[in-house]
């Protein structure tokens, strides 16, 4: 069997898909799979390009717009016959190449959180035109992989032909060996700079209603999202801004915070959230997270959306005792172990044989 994932941006850039499609395509390797990763490149990629370790990559130059569209793609998708091309992400061009990829070809489409209702309801009048060409034609020849039940009913909702053919799958993440001796402190975010993750909000909540409990802020985004954030930071004590956090970094920031913080209005299933549980720290969610095994009573602790229960969330984390912290931080990163990659990999591997045994009945 021939797997080709295909992501618009195969760097950072691309958010949480950096991490899941890189992880989901390596473990797959591990395994024995046949894969090869299909993508933009932009000008920094070469400083990116770890994350893919000796997966075979096929990349093509993005433009300004980061679109993805390139007439090589379609040729080159052909010519590499895969049996299962798996398509990451949509509102670009990925979804032109699940619509024109060889009838041979079954394809696979994760939505990575872009059908969510927030997401949908961001300008309208591209995507659904664009809705119309390409994601409901794409959709329409394709098995879809949810992350969550959110997400699977999410797509059904946007094309309910979907119901039959979507199943659910979680991202994964890599087994993790917290840094120990290190006695944990305050608060992290780490992620990206969008404003669908209210880090503007975040920082303004927490110079008015923290009192002793400090908030790092790790995030990467575009040059004013970094500007934005770094100045609503200078104007506090009680919250520092970091920038972006990788490698060793960011697992030592991981494995020394005591709360890992995530204010979310969309997300189709936050790695970071689960890497910080996995490290040891106790995570702080909001129902958009879709992970509700990590706020679980005895774990996380969950956030309201509109910040309207911060003001007692702050204090309970303020006042949290040390053998509570242990128990929600033990419950929490036991939590974690089903999304450990070899596991997602083997599942996903077992759809792409149901798909194909379909595809030949």
């Amino acid at each position: 069997m021939k797997i080709l994932h295909f992501s618009t941006r195969l760097g950072r850039s691309a958010g949480g898909l950096y991490h899941s499609v890189s992880g989901l395509a390596a473990a797959m390797a591990d395994l024995g799979a046949d894969v090869t990763v299909m993508g933009g490149r932009e000008a920094q990629f070469e400083e990116e390009r770890s994350v893919w370790g000796r997966l075979p990559l096929v990349t093509f130059p993005l433009g300004r717009a980061r679109y993805g569209f390139a007439p090589a793609v379609v040729s080159e998708i052909a010519r590499l016959k895969p049996h299962i091309l798996h398509v990451h992400g949509l509102w670009s061009a990925s979804t032109i190449y699940g619509r024109l990829a060889p009838k041979e070809t079954q394809v696979v489409i994760s939505p990575r959180g872009m059908l969510d209702p927030w997401i949908l309801k961001r300008r309208p009048w591209i995507k659904r035109p664009h809705a119309a060409l390409w994601e409901r034609p794409s959709l329409g020849r394709a098995h879809v992989h949810a992350l969550t039940d959110h997400e699977a009913t999410a797509a059904a909702g946007f094309m309910p032909s979907l119901r039959e053919r979507t199943f659910i799958l979680p991202n994964g993440i890599d087994a993790t060996s917290p840094k120990g001796g290190k006695e944990r402190s305050g608060a992290l975010y780490l992620g990206r700079l969008h404003e669908k993750k209210q880090v503007l909000k975040l920082i303004d909540a927490w110079d008015r209603h923290a009192k002793k409990l400090p908030l790092t802020i790790a995030g990467w985004g575009t040059p004013d999202e970094e500007r934005l954030v770094a100045a609503a930071c200078a104007k506090t004590k009680k919250v520092g801004f970091v920038g972006g956090l990788y490698g060793e970094w960011k697992s030592e920031a991981l494995s020394s915070a005591r709360f890992f913080i995530l204010p979310s209005l969309s997300e189709g299933l936050p790695m970071a959230a689960l890497e910080a549980a996995a490290h040891g720290a106790i995570p702080v969610l909001t129902e958009a997270c879709h992970l509700p095994d990590l706020v679980a009573e005895g774990r996380g602790l969950k956030m309201n959306e509109d910040f309207s229960n911060f003001h007692a969330l702050v204090r309970q984390m303020e006042t949290m005792s040390a053998d509570e912290a242990q128990q929600r931080e033990a419950s929490a990163k036991a939590a974690t172990q089903k999304f450990q990659w070899p596991n997602i990999a083997r599942s996903m591997l077992d759809q792409y044989v149901r798909v194909l045994a379909g595809s030949s009945s």
